[in-house]
């Protein structure tokens, strides 16, 4: 068996997945797996830093870049218009440049991907949301051989559309569970960042996409003043837009996206985790498998989450405290609860590091290589 794994992302990325796809192929390769990772050649990539150096990612597997137009790389002016010539190039490129023989097996996140490729090949889609415009996307759901999705949400529609049950196996995000053994100084780590010694610390980490509901969040802290909210992450526009509005909030402090080491070292010096997701998007209450659940579970810190059904999926009342999503008020008394509630807090942190043991990468990929042997 080999894997071509196969994305049209720009890597390295500050954004969760490019990680999670660098990750998979790592940890493909420590399978015993021969993996080669297809991405396009991005001239207008504003991180030019090597990806295995960037993610701190053993050089186990090939990277091989795809020649690729890249006119979103230079203005955003018709966004989805070059979006789709840049896809278009990449794919084309793609289906030129690789050789699938037989023993391969095609590993790919994006559907559009399939539809390059023929149903005679072995394609493994992994799915992690399912697009509101469907007519492209059913037509690829005719290709792949198996599919890997986050939650049963996502397989159910999928059945819905016509895909055979027994194609489909679930396979929730991963995480690296010995995160917490990571060594920090509080004190010093947070007067380097200019974090206050004398009161809690609330955090998100992550995007701040208006499906994050980091808004609900920074809305939250004006009542709970007495608190530091810090807020780590994001990406232009929406860095600066957060940044403007709440410039005037005293106790939200806003950090550019940190890197992966530090990022994770911010969730050990804070006393409260916050997955603040909005109920307002599907992507976001029944498709998503967050990465940073599962960090935030393996740091032994408290959680206070969104009471969604994919936040369900993977953690209960025993794991974490939850809040009614896109309610301020509901955050703000639940960071509430944690903070005064120390046999709480030392109970739901506990709990949710015994069950996120589970969600190892390594555990992630066994299984999703004994599905794909299965079906060979």
């Amino acid at each position: 068996m080999r894997i071509k794994y196969i994305t049209n992302v720009r890597i390295p990325t500050s954004r969760a997945h490019g990680f999670a796809i660098m990750k998979m192929c790592n940890e493909f390769a420590k399978a015993g797996v021969q993996t080669e990772l297809f991405i396009p050649s991005k001239g207008n990539n504003e991180n030019k830093e090597d990806p295995f150096d960037y993610y701190k990612i053993d050089r186990n597997f090939k990277i091989e870049k795809i020649p690729s137009l890249d006119l979103l790389g230079s203005t955003l002016k018709f966004g989805r218009i070059f979006y789709w010539i840049d896809s278009l190039s990449f794919l084309l490129s793609a289906k030129l440049k690789i050789n699938l023989t037989a023993g391969d097996i095609l590993y790919t996140r994006d559907f559009i991907t399939t539809l390059f490729f023929s149903k005679k090949d072995f394609i493994a889609l992994e799915l992690h949301s399912v697009p509101t415009s469907r007519f492209l996307f059913k037509l690829a759901l005719k290709k792949p051989k198996i599919f890997f999705v986050l939650n049963d949400y996502i397989k159910q529609d999928l059945v819905s559309m016509g895909v055979n049950p027994e194609k489909i196996f679930i396979s929730p995000s991963g995480v690296d569970v010995n995160l917490n053994k990571m060594a920090v100084s509080q004190e010093e780590f947070k007067k380097s960042f200019g974090l206050p010694l004398d009161k809690k610390i609330v955090l998100y980490s992550g995007q701040f996409y208006s499906w994050k509901g980091v808004e609900t969040l920074a809305d939250s802290a004006k009542l709970v003043p007495e608190t530091c909210f810090v807020f780590v992450g994001g990406a232009e526009p929406e860095f600066s837009s957060f940044v403007e509005k709440y410039k005037n909030v005293h106790n939200i402090k806003v950090l550019e996206f940190q890197p992966k080491e530090k990022s994770l070292q911010f969730m050990l010096v804070s006393d409260v985790l916050v997955i603040p997701n909005s109920g307002k998007s599907r992507i976001s209450s029944h498709y998503t498998s967050p990465l940073k659940l599962f960090e935030y579970m393996t740091s032994k810190k408290p959680i206070v989450a969104s009471n969604l059904p994919s936040i369900r999926e993977i953690v209960s009342e025993n794991d974490c405290v939850f809040a009614e999503p896109d309610d301020p008020e509901s955050f703000a008394e639940a960071i509430k609860k944690v903070i005064n509630n120390p046999d709480l807090t030392q109970l739901i942190s506990q709990s949710a590091y015994s069950k996120v043991v589970q969600y190892s990468w390594d555990k992630r990929v066994k299984n999703i290589l004994k599905n794909i042997q299965s079906m060979l």
